[in-house]
């Protein structure tokens, strides 16, 4: 298996390609987005010093690379307004010129600028995506997408039966580092930087204001009241030879971050692993090196597909809905559903994200006979089918008729809020009082809360609806035949921008 592991910086490539990265990534945030959106997360769902500061930095890491004859990915994993993509396609196209190899990918309206200005840089689809069924597979590689980094949820039966429907698709599945409890492509916390707190004598130290809109973060919020990472050092390398015989050939480390003794001591490990044919062998090599018993990525330890967090949606009370955008249930009865509410009340169907084949042409069909029922009895059907994933809208291109009242919508899930849940918390002065913290550096500092550089608040709270992203707009009718697609759920208003 070929492993690809982050890189922060040009003299990082030789240790990790010693250690056994046969492929390196990166993320990058430049003065440009920090002066207009702050040191957020907003540009590849990593802050600070997960992300390299200057195109020259870039250049060194690209021409180290190439010295070895690794392949090196940039990150640009996050949803974009119309601003930020001007930005990152000139971005690409410098960083091509670098000898760069590709990108890794959420964003459509971003794939859909890559295929327009006919960009040669490979691209990778993010996990974030949560591309899980071969509709979606299908979807993405119309877009340019030649290479999925599949979901923690799936395992290696599943990653088979989508990379066969779609010949010349490649793969990458977790390995190690970054496990998340929550289906966390779908997920709208904050994904900051906690700093250590100073006490006892250490809180006396003097120390420069290290500026920040939310003081009180410590870690991410999907890890509960302990603050700490339940299953330390997550690894897949028992699941390796499985995934290898389904046809996936990249296993990809997490760890944008992380200290790179760290990284080189999970590549050394993986690389060992490989040799040692029995689980028990394995087991005693992970302990060995880490100092814990093994902590699993997959087996009974897998994510599990429904662990979505549910979406903050803005519902219209005049509207019955049927089904649900995170729960999976039957076609017949989300319809069976539908048709017991009062028949003169417009109706919007919710379909979940699909896994494996997704939407099946007998429910397809179902649902065809259905929508002519209805329209047969009430005239104008009023129906709008909201998809959450991009093979499941596609799927349902082919039944939407505007003329006859069924219109196709894409679900929350789908295009992408990006107001952070905690956007009160980051408005609010009174709820970020300064702490004393070691910085990455270990110099004392005290956290000193700055209001959200206004950009930023537009953007979360405007520049990701659906009407403001002709990019994406242009992208989904792309992907569904040219079919008008509006959005069935927008951001909800969380605060009030100053």
């Amino acid at each position: 298996m070929i492993y690809c592991a982050p890189a922060h910086a040009a003299n990082e490539v030789a240790p990790l390609a010693k250690a056994g990265a046969g492929e390196l990534y990166c993320s990058i945030q430049e003065a440009w987005w920090r002066e207009r959106y702050g040191d957020h997360d907003s540009i590849s769902r990593r802050q600070g010093r997960a992300n390299l500061e200057t195109r020259d930095e870039l250049a060194r890491l690209a021409a180290k690379a190439a010295a070895h004859d690794i392949p090196l990915y940039l990150a640009l994993n996050g949803h974009y307004d119309e601003e930020q993509l001007d930005y990152l396609v000139e971005l690409c196209e410098a960083f091509e010129s670098m000898g760069g190899t590709g990108v890794i990918v959420r964003d459509l309206g971003l794939l859909w600028r890559l295929r327009e200005t006919g960009s040669k840089l490979v691209r990778v689809l993010s996990l974030l995506s949560v591309c899980a069924s071969t509709q979606s597979a299908r979807a993405f590689a119309k877009l340019g997408v030649s290479r999925i980094v599949l979901p923690r949820f799936m395992d290696a039966a599943l990653a088979g039966k989508v990379l066969r429907a779609v010949p010349g698709m490649e793969a990458e599945s977790m390995v190690f580092f970054d496990k998340c409890p929550l289906v966390d492509g779908y997920c709208e916390h904050y994904h900051g930087v906690g700093y250590a707190p100073r006490t006892g004598s250490d809180a006396s130290l003097v120390g420069e204001p290290l500026y920040t809109f939310c003081t009180t973060y410590t870690t991410h919020a999907c890890l509960g009241s302990s603050r700490t990472y339940v299953n330390p050092d997550p690894c897949g390398a028992c699941e390796v030879e499985a995934f290898q015989r389904a046809g996936v050939r990249y296993g990809k480390l997490g760890g944008r971050g992380r200290p790179l003794p760290e990284r080189v001591r999970a590549l050394t490990f993986l690389r060992e692993a490989e040799a040692r044919v029995d689980s028990d062998e394995r087991a005693a090599l992970y302990e060995q090196t880490f100092g814990h018993g093994c902590s699993c990525y997959y087996g009974a330890a897998r994510q599990h597909a429904s662990a979505i967090e549910a979406p903050v949606e803005v519902r219209d009370p005049e509207r019955v809905y049927a089904g649900s955008q995170i729960k999976d249930s039957l076609l017949s009865d989300v319809l069976a559903a539908a048709g017991a509410e009062d028949a003169t009340r417009p109706v919007t169907l919710l379909f979940c994200p699909q896994q494996g084949e997704g939407l099946a042409s007998e429910e397809l069909e179902e649902l065809h006979v259905w929508l002519q029922r209805r329209q047969a009895n009430m005239g104008a059907a009023g129906v709008r089918l909201c998809a959450n994933d991009v093979g499941t809208l596609a799927a349902l291109s082919d039944l939407a008729d505007p003329k006859q009242g069924v219109a196709l919508t894409a679900g929350s899930l789908l295009v992408g809020g990006g107001v952070p849940v905690e956007l009160e918390q980051f408005l609010s002065p009174e709820a970020n009082p300064p702490r004393t913290v070691w910085d990455a550096d270990g110099k004392p500092r005290v956290l000193t809360y700055r209001e959200p550089p206004r950009k930023l608040q537009d953007h979360w709270m405007h520049g990701l609806k659906l009407d403001a992203r002709p990019s994406l707009q242009a992208a989904l009718a792309f992907v569904t035949g040219g079919s008008s697609v509006t959005a069935e759920f927008e951001p909800i208003k969380r605060g009030t921008p100053s």
